[in-house]
C-alpha cells in the first residue's frame, strides 16, 4: 500500500486499547497517520500508548466512554485540538453479549445499544463537520452477525444491524460532501485474551477462545480496513464463512433460516454458551455535565 495516502492524516479509532481496534491503530501509525486511541479504562489505554511508543509510535490517548454523547464530543474535539483537523474516524468500539431474548438481563440491551449504535452515531455526528472539510472517512467495524438476527446473540446482532443502517443512511447524506462511509463486516476473529462480554445475567465474563472455527487475525482485519479506506470502498466482508453467510442471506434467505434452525442447539452449545471465566470489571464513567469530571 502507498504510505503517502496516509501520511499525516489524523485518525481516531474508538475502542483501541486492545483487540481489533489496537491492531487498526497500529497499522494506521505504520502507514504514517497521526492516531488518537481511545478506551474507557485509563490504565489500559495508557499501557497501550506506552507499548506503541516502545516500537516508535507516538499517539494521543483519550479516555472516553462512547455511550455518552458528551464524551463522544470530547473525543472528537481532543483530536481536532491536538492535530488541527480530522481525516478518519473508525467506529470500532463495541460490546457483545450472549443468551436468549427471554433470559437476557434488561441492562444488557441498554448497554449494547448505547455502545454499538448510539456511540457510533454520536461519534459520527460530531466528526462530520471536520470530515466534510477534509473529505475524509467514516468506517464502521461491523460483523457478519448483522446479516440477520442470530439466535442467542440477538442483542448484539440487532445492534449491528442498526449500525449498518446508520452507515447506509450516512453514505447518502454525505454523498455531496465527499465523505467516504464504509462498513467492514468482520467474521470470527482472534479475540484479545482480556476481551469481556456480557453474560446472560448481566455480569461480565472473558470471551472464551474459539477452537471450532478457523479464525481471522486482528492484523489481517487491520490491513483490510486500511485498504478499504485508501480505496474508498463502501463495504468489505472478511473470512470465507462471512462471504458464504452474505450470499445465503441475500439470495437464499429461507435456506439461511433453515441452516440456523437445524443447527440451533449447536449454535447455543458450541458457539455461544461455551464457558468463560467471570471477569471483575470496574465501573468506568458516568454521565455528568462537566466533561472534566468524566475522565
Amino acid at each position: 500500500m502507498d504510505k503517502r495516502f496516509f501520511k499525516d492524516k489524523v485518525a481516531i479509532v474508538s475502542g483501541s486499547s486492545m483487540g481489533i481496534g489496537k491492531a487498526i491503530a497500529h497499522e494506521l501509525l505504520n502507514l504514517g497517520a497521526k492516531v488518537v486511541i481511545n478506551g474507557r479504562d485509563r490504565e489500559r489505554l495508557e499501557r497501550t500508548a506506552m507499548e506503541l511508543k516502545e516500537v516508535g509510535y507516538e499517539t494521543l490517548p483519550v479516555v472516553a466512554d462512547i455511550r455518552f454523547p458528551v464524551q463522544c464530543k470530547h473525543l472528537i474535539e481532543s483530536a481536532v485540538d491536538a492535530y488541527g483537523g480530522l481525516d478518519i474516524l473508525v467506529n470500532n468500539a463495541g460490546i457483545s453479549s450472549r443468551g436468549s431474548v427471554e433470559d437476557m438481563a434488561d441492562s444488557n440491551y441498554k448497554i449494547i445499544s448505547e455502545t454499538n449504535f448510539n456511540g457510533a452515531a454520536h461519534l459520527s455526528k460530531y466528526a462530520i463537520p471536520h470530515l466534510k472539510t477534509s473529505k475524509g472517512h467514516i468506517i464502521f467495524i461491523n460483523s457478519v452477525a448483522s446479516f440477520r438476527g442470530m439466535p442467542y446473540n440477538a442483542a448484539y446482532s440487532t445492534s449491528k444491524m442498526a449500525q449498518a443502517g446508520l452507515a447506509e443512511a450516512l453514505r447518502i447524506e454525505l454523498s455531496d460532501n465527499g465523505v467516504h462511509v464504509g462498513i467492514t463486516y468482520v467474521g470470527f476473529t482472534e479475540n484479545d485474551p482480556k476481551k469481556t462480554i456480557l453474560d446472560v445475567d448481566g455480569s461480565w465474563i472473558y470471551l472464551p477462545k474459539r477452537t471450532n472455527e478457523k479464525l481471522d487475525t486482528r492484523e489481517h482485519v487491520a490491513k483490510s480496513v486500511c485498504v478499504q479506506i485508501a480505496m474508498r470502498k463502501d463495504a468489505i466482508t472478511l473470512t470465507g464463512l462471512g462471504h458464504l453467510a452474505r450470499v445465503i442471506t441475500r439470495y437464499f434467505p429461507l435456506l439461511g433460516h433453515w441452516i440456523l434452525w437445524w443447527n440451533r442447539v449447536k449454535i447455543k452449545n458450541e458457539y455461544t454458551m461455551i464457558g468463560g471465566a467471570r471477569a471483575e470489571v470496574k465501573r468506568y464513567n458516568v454521565p455528568h455535565r462537566d466533561v472534566e469530571e468524566l475522565i
